[in-house]
């Protein structure tokens, strides 16, 4: 991690004492460091709504808006919650220096502080912030490119039977019999709704790095019993299956088990990890839903007798734009079902696991946590 020089860092400086304020722009604009001083809350998070800053300094006892109420408004927006806050107190005060820690404060000054101490935690945040900053940035470039790869490649085929078969109705209608012309429109249509996938599935995986899916989870969770919760899935689902020729059957042994979920979400998964193992089926047509607690977990398997996944493709398919065997298979699709299902398990507090059947097939297990009983 490089260090980074003063130039161009911004500190904001909240306090009510207007000597503190001044020791301290005084000290940090010697060494190069802009400042901003604002005396309340109010004053810093109007600061914050018009300068760029880089570091956050504030008392904790000030009038109107303590230092404790300005960092939980802090880390509620999204836009300034990866600025490094820091809280001043007075020297000894060791319960604000706890309760500073339990609400994520990244630091303490103790009133009086030593200038060169001072100096080089806020050297020391700055720092540790840019790189956090630039590692964020570097993701966001690798998602980036990851998206315009994939549109450019998973688009080209559906568009590509869109295109073709229109120009084929067009220039040939005269020449096509009835059959032809509904076999040219049917694929018309297959290449339109795997277009509307991809973009869907996209727009579903914008939502969870955007923060909207946790949100959701949070304003629309309910407590469900497990087993009831599976069977209703089930019969939602039942003319999908039979329209598949595929049959799921569903045991469940956790004797009254309850977890909390937001459904829509929770039926998402099972629907990819179930629609994967209907587009890699081989033979055998079953699909077999296991549920059971573990160690204060609800496990959630989802068994099939198809042609099984490398445990390494599995990880690449979690990968956000990773897909499974494309050339073998010739699947369509952006590889997004694994990923987003397992960032929507992770959403409710739990994971996806995967390991293969011996002698074929894969158990994919959903792993939630348990609600206590009295809960």
């Amino acid at each position: 991690m490089s260090e980074v020089t003063s130039d161009n860092v911004s500190v904001l400086v909240v306090d009510d004492n207007p000597l503190i304020t001044n020791i301290l722009k005084s000290l940090l604009s010697s060494e190069g460091y802009k400042v901003f001083v604002s005396e309340n809350g109010d004053e810093a998070l109007n600061t914050l709504g018009k300068k760029t800053v880089d570091l956050i300094i504030c008392d904790v006892m000030m009038p109107q808006m303590d230092g404790y109420e300005l960092h939980e408004k802090i880390r509620k927006n999204a836009e300034l919650s990866h600025i490094p806050f820091v809280f001043l107190t007075a020297l000894g005060d060791s319960d604000e220096i706890s309760k500073g820690h339990e609400v994520g404060a990244d630091d303490y000054v103790v009133k009086p502080f030593d200038p060169r101490e001072l100096l080089a935690l806020v050297k020391g945040k700055v720092t540790r912030s840019r790189h956090l900053k630039s590692l964020s940035e570097e993701r966001y470039d690798s998602y980036r490119k990851k998206v315009i790869h994939t549109l450019s490649h998973e688009f080209r085929t559906p568009l590509v039977a869109i295109n073709t078969g229109t120009e084929l109705l067009i220039d040939q209608s005269s020449k096509l019999d009835v059959d032809k012309a509904h076999g040219v429109l049917e694929a018309i249509r297959r290449g339109g709704q795997r277009l509307e996938k991809l973009v869907n599935d996209f727009m579903i995986l914008q939502q969870i790095e955007a923060g909207i899916a946790r949100r959701l989870f949070d304003n629309r969770k309910t407590k469900r019993l497990v087993g009831e919760f599976l069977g209703d899935y089930l019969e939602s689902r039942s003319s999908w299956f039979e329209r598949e020729k595929f049959t799921v059957t569903l045991e469940d042994r956790t004797n009254g088990a309850r977890f909390e979920v937001y459904e829509a979400q929770l039926c998402d998964i099972f629907d990819r990890l179930i629609g994967n193992s209907i587009k890699f089926k081989l033979t055998d047509q079953t699909i077999e839903l296991l549920a059971y607690t573990a160690e204060g977990e609800i496990m959630i398997e989802v068994r099939d007798r198809g042609m099984g996944m490398d445990v390494q493709r599995i990880k690449e398919a979690i990968d956000v734009f990773g897909q499974l065997d494309r050339d073998k298979l010739e699947q369509q699709g952006g590889g997004l079902g694994l990923a987003i299902a397992s960032r929507f398990a992770a959403i409710h507090g739990g994971r996806v696991e995967f390991e293969l059947r011996p002698g074929g097939g894969t158990v994919v297990t959903v792993v939630l946590p348990n609600c206590p009983a009295h809960s």
